[in-house]
């Protein structure tokens, strides 16, 4: 499995704008997770997830690896 990343609209109908090269998937189903782009990146959104968790000594790099490992990226 191998994770996508890109930055997406959602159209006046209520669906997502898709690149060119994710067109070929239909019928395929995906895990999908908003970020608004004027909040703070994927990292930052970790960091501030962990310290509501309680898990205050993770790294970057421990966030890195836990973003990649979920989504079968290296």
């Amino acid at each position: 499995m191998e994770a996508k990343r890109f930055i997406s609209r959602i159209l006046s109908d209520g669906h997502l704008s898709l690149p060119d090269d994710m067109t070929k998937d239909i019928g395929k189903s995906f895990e999908v997770i908003l970020i608004p782009l004027e909040s703070d990146d994927i990292y930052s959104y970790a960091e501030n997830l962990a310290k509501q968790k309680k898990f205050l000594t993770l790294t970057e790099e421990d966030i890195e690896k836990i973003i990649h490992e979920s989504r079968n990226a290296k």
